[in-house]
């Protein structure tokens, strides 16, 4: 059974915030036990943390024998840097980005459908949490992020995306116009989302198998990867704002995929 630690003011070995390697949050916490808890290597519950989300993150740790340790809220405060724990933090393994050609190869076969999501750097990881967020929520197959400038599965991300990140499969790509031709080769129609693009998302039903690629909070997606594209497709909007957050965008694209589609 999973016992407490007697110390709870300080954590002697764990490595100060920035982020990488916890997640925190009630909702993010239990879903990482719920549904990730291998990757799960210790708890830090607040001692001012009462009611039902306490007892049930410890009977999470009991049943997967995970340890957990009750403290001080001012400790957990210091160990992730101020950020809003809301009382429970978690230590998490090191995740390990699948290679592109390993996250094609689980695609479903032909004719079913298919939805998959490569992200042109995107460098907050609030948009990337929210993204792998809706594209579990979408029934998209796996999020394609490149390795060098780009955001990466961290605790910001875990807590954005409710725990989405720590179980659904992330794929690492290198050059982005190279890795729309990857997929097309995998029998997907790549759609890159462009606001200045002529045709709109509702113009047609979006391919059943479909990759969509949607690029970077300042500069959009680059322009060998929107070449690569089999076409681009814009959401229409009205108003003065002038374009759509990066992650709302592909939600949008993605739900209305899901629509037509599944």
């Amino acid at each position: 059974m999973s016992r407490p630690t007697k110390s709870g003011s300080d954590f002697k070995g764990e490595p100060s915030h920035p982020g990488g390697e916890y997640c925190w949050g009630k909702n993010g916490v239990i879903a990482l036990l719920e549904g990730a808890s291998a990757r799960c290597l210790k708890v830090m519950i607040s001692k001012s943390m009462h009611g039902g989300a306490s007892g049930r993150i410890i009977d999470l740790c009991r049943a997967s024998r995970i340890p957990y340790v009750i403290t001080s809220s001012q400790a957990l405060d210091s160990l992730l840097g101020g950020e809003s724990h809301q009382g429970v933090a978690a230590r998490v393994a090191p995740s390990s980005l699948l290679a592109l050609e390993d996250a094609t190869a689980l695609l479903p076969p032909p004719p079913g459908p298919v939805l998959a999501v490569l992200l042109d750097h995107v460098q907050d990881p609030h948009n990337l949490g929210a993204m792998i967020r809706s594209a579990e929520a979408a029934s998209a197959s796996f999020v394609a992020l490149p390795r060098r400038r780009s955001a990466l599965p961290t605790g910001t991300v875990a807590k954005t995306s409710a725990g989405a990140s720590l179980r659904f499969p992330v794929a690492s790509a290198g050059n982005v116009a190279n890795a729309v031709r990857d997929m097309q080769s995998a029998g997907l129609w790549a759609v890159g989302l462009d606001m200045d693009a002529p045709g709109t998302i509702y113009d047609a039903p979006l391919p059943k198998r479909c990759l969509l690629v949607v690029g970077g909070e300042s500069e959009g997606v680059g322009r060998t990867a929107f070449k690569a594209c089999d076409e681009t497709l814009r959401i229409p909007i009205s108003g003065r704002a002038g374009s759509l957050n990066a992650s709302v965008a592909l939600s949008i694209a993605m739900f209305e995929w899901a629509r037509v589609n599944l």
